[in-house]
């Protein structure tokens, strides 16, 4: 595989800044940075909305396996993947679909289910700097920093405008947080890689730790190795949904392969799950599926389970669709493969270019108890990362430059 570079980072932003390239569905961009098309610009990252605090005490982060009212997408690439995203979480996943850039309409998606939400966008990877749900007593959006605010400003407005869309309250948790790098069981667990602890390493662990328990009201954070860690990630993002998936509260879906270095990091994961017990007090219940590293990373765990529903990557070079299937299946969910030949190229399959919103299945949002907020200053976490052209973005971080 092609070696990556990753340069981190993104912003929370009170309006739309131009992007550094014009944006062509043709030649979308990567989850990584494009350096021939995209430059820093410099600037750190700037928190907005300004009328948002931590989130109260009746909130929480659910799980994606929880139910779900809505799906938000952007339409910035791979038109016949989102189409297909599109009807399956509209049809047999019985969910409402917000497609900030959308087109119009779409064929085979009933009106009364999809709102589109005219805004612009760098690039299709809504899963890192779209909105993370939080449920409780109201609707709610936690924005983190988008790892690459300096180089994708239109990206990196986007939960703020689904919240001024949708009339929901914006929570700015002022650290670097890529939601691919984000899962939770319904317990309180959050699972992601160390990653989070570089892109935030002006800070120490323990304080990443307390953010996002004070943002996502989670209770417990366990951490794994990504593929060539410590270094930049084999797979161009270092996400934890690069090779594992929770089902339920019980149940892991893990990739496992032979090629190096992703079968290290999955060989930990694995490890860690055998001797660790759910939620229930019960084993885990490990389902694996076969992942392998040639062009790309290709893995069936960067799927999007939506209200029952599972909806995996099907790649036409795989001999392993029939089993990824029988995964998913054993553990409930009704399958809908949907073809990611062209996104897994470019760091990423069905859960990076979606995020789910929580709420009863086949409902709108209630745009109703709006949380108040508090006027709070909030100070950038990080510095402008220069781009001197002799290190990445996260070579930065790591050596402190």
């Amino acid at each position: 595989m092609n070696k990556i570079k990753s340069f981190l980072a993104l912003s929370i932003l009170t309006a739309f800044t131009s992007g550094a390239f014009a944006l062509d569905l043709n030649k979308p961009l990567p989850n990584w940075i494009d350096e021939s098309r995209e430059r820093a610009d410099g600037k750190p990252p700037v928190m907005a909305p300004s009328r948002r605090g931590v989130t109260p005490s009746d909130f929480r982060m659910p799980a994606e396996y929880e139910p779900v009212s809505a799906v938000a997408i952007g339409w910035a690439a791979y038109t016949p993947m989102l189409t297909s995203i599109a009807k399956a979480v509209t049809g047999p996943a019985n969910a409402q679909l917000w497609a900030v850039g959308g087109p119009a309409s779409i064929s085979g998606v009933p009106a009364t289910s999809y709102s589109r939400i005219s805004a612009p966008l760098d690039t299709v990877w809504m899963r890192d700097y779209g909105p993370f749900g939080v449920a409780g007593g109201k609707p709610g959006i936690v924005d983190s920093i988008y790892r690459h605010y300096q180089y994708r400003r239109s990206d990196d407005a986007v939960p703020g405008v689904l919240g001024r869309a949708k009339n929901i309250g914006v929570y700015g948790m002022p650290i670097i947080m890529d939601g691919g790098n984000l899962m939770v069981d319904s317990q309180g667990t959050l699972f992601m890689t160390k990653r989070t602890y570089l892109w935030n390493s002006n800070m120490s662990e323990e304080a990443v730790n307390t953010h996002l328990k004070n943002y996502l009201k989670v209770k417990k954070i366990v951490t794994f190795d990504y593929a060539g860690y410590p270094g930049e990630p084999a797979d161009g993002t270092g996400h934890i949904d690069m090779y594992v998936k929770l089902l339920n509260d019980n149940t892991v879906l893990l990739a496992v392969t032979e090629d190096e270095p992703f079968k290290t990091a999955c060989d930990k994961a694995r490890a860690w799950f055998k001797a660790n017990k759910a939620p229930n007090g019960q084993p885990y219940k490990i389902i694996t599926v076969k992942a392998w590293a040639t062009d790309a990373w290709y893995t069936y765990t960067n799927s999007l389970v939506v209200n029952k529903v599972a909806i995996i990557p099907s790649y036409s070079v795989s001999t392993e669709e029939g089993n990824a299937k029988a995964a998913y299946e054993s553990a409930g969910y009704t399958v809908v493969p949907v073809p990611s030949d062209d996104s897994i190229v470019a760091g990423g399959s069905i859960h990076c270019v979606t995020q789910t919103i929580p709420g009863a299945p086949g409902t709108k949002v209630s745009l109703t108890d709006i949380p108040v907020f508090t006027d709070m200053t909030v100070t950038a976490p990080v510095t402008p990362l220069t781009n001197n052209g002799n290190s990445t973005a996260v070579d930065q971080l790591i050596d402190s430059k």
